[in-house]
């Protein structure tokens, strides 16, 4: 009878073993692609700016003492043969290292998670067709509009180029029927009777984000991911409706831009004409990571008017989650987008930084557009 009892023990030893194994094989092959990459980006992710280093900035005196700083950083290669004109000629040497830097992570992902790569080329797509876009509204000559434009993406060259040398935004919108982001072609007599650039960028974001929402929906290893895209399109969302808001419109006004998916912002759309104020639309968002910051800054916009502090802080709790999925996927693709979205808000508050101190704004002023993560 011991004998029989001691082999069922056994049996039931050796199966929880066989699961077990089973279970870290299972994990160890989910693992195994990613290690050189994450051991790549936690290296990369070392030599970002320290918050020190962009008080120094904040502080300088001139462009060229941002200059001389970013020489003494990750920045320093990149800086050599810089010709210091303007804010802009900075802005275009970060937007080319950044290019290099999303090229090179690109290469480090394994063949399973190849719609990311998808993404992260169309994501300078839609960089560029941005930066197009902005120079044919202030009348650049092509071969300025060429000169920002960074050949990372999936848009050949040779169209973006015949794009810029379109006499404005009326004539290049239907060139984009063929291309990835046809739904800017159906943007033509929205761009007419606003002449604003928010419409086009909107559809732009909304064909961005919702091309990869499908993706992590649909499952597999990009699932791990929702909460970062989700919190992606719920930040635009909700900054949206914000605008719609302010300005009196109805949810119709603007539905064709609202990007599908996301979480807390679904609740903004639901009341959306029912409340009546920008102040009534931020209390749909009790229970989310975003009431808070919210409801704290809702005091700059009474007293000012203006939605900036209210979109910063929809940035920053975006950020916020985007790092904290990182954190709790540690092993997978969350460190290595977490790492490109830090990568990004570094290159925009340098830009910003850059912008300001050309228009001569003091310090404390420059240190309310730093994004905080």
């Amino acid at each position: 009878m011991d004998s029989n009892f001691l082999l069922i023990v056994l049996l039931l030893v050796l199966g929880f073993g066989l699961l077990l194994l089973i279970f870290l094989m299972r994990l160890l092959s989910n693992i195994l692609p990613y290690l050189y990459a994450i051991a790549r980006i936690r290296a990369k992710e070392a030599r970002l700016l320290k918050p020190e280093t962009m008080e120094e900035l904040v502080n300088t005196g001139s462009l060229a003492e941002i200059a001389s700083l970013l020489e003494n950083t990750e920045y320093a290669l990149a800086m050599q043969g810089l010709v210091l004109e303007n804010a802009e000629s900075i802005e275009r040497l970060l937007e080319r290292q950044t290019a290099d830097i999303y090229s090179e992570v690109a290469g480090m992902l394994p063949e399973k998670v190849q719609p990311v790569f998808a993404y992260l080329q169309q994501q300078w797509d839609v960089r560029n067709i941005k930066t197009l876009l902005r120079g044919l509204r202030s009348g650049l000559p092509a071969e300025k509009i060429m000169a920002a434009v960074l050949p990372f993406g999936t848009l050949d060259v040779e169209l973006l180029r015949k794009m810029s040398e379109a006499a404005g935004i009326e004539d290049v919108l239907p060139l984009f029927e063929i291309t990835p982001y046809g739904a800017l072609a159906q943007q033509l007599q929205a761009y007419e009777q606003t002449e604003s650039l928010l419409p086009l960028e909107s559809m732009l974001d909304k064909v961005l984000l919702e091309t990869m929402w499908r993706q992590v929906e649909a499952g597999g290893p990009l699932q791990v991911l929702q909460p970062f895209f989700a919190a992606r399109i719920d930040a635009l969302t909700i900054k949206i409706l914000m605008r719609a808001k302010r300005d009196h419109l109805l949810l119709a006004d603007v539905e064709p831009y609202i990007i599908s998916g996301g979480h807390a912002s679904q609740r903004l759309i639901r009341a959306f004409d029912e409340v009546d104020d920008v102040s009534a639309l931020a209390s749909e968002l009790e229970g989310s990571s975003y009431y808070k910051p919210v409801m704290d800054a809702l005091a700059d916009y009474d007293r000012h008017g203006s939605l900036f502090a209210l979109e910063k802080v929809l940035d920053e709790t975006a950020l916020a989650i985007g790092r904290d999925t990182a954190v709790t996927q540690p092993y997978g693709i969350a460190p290595v987008l977490g790492f490109l979205a830090r990568k990004d808000v570094e290159v925009r508050n340098i830009r910003a930084i850059s912008r300001a101190k050309e228009a001569g704004l003091a310090p404390e002023y420059i240190r309310e557009l730093v994004l905080n993560v």
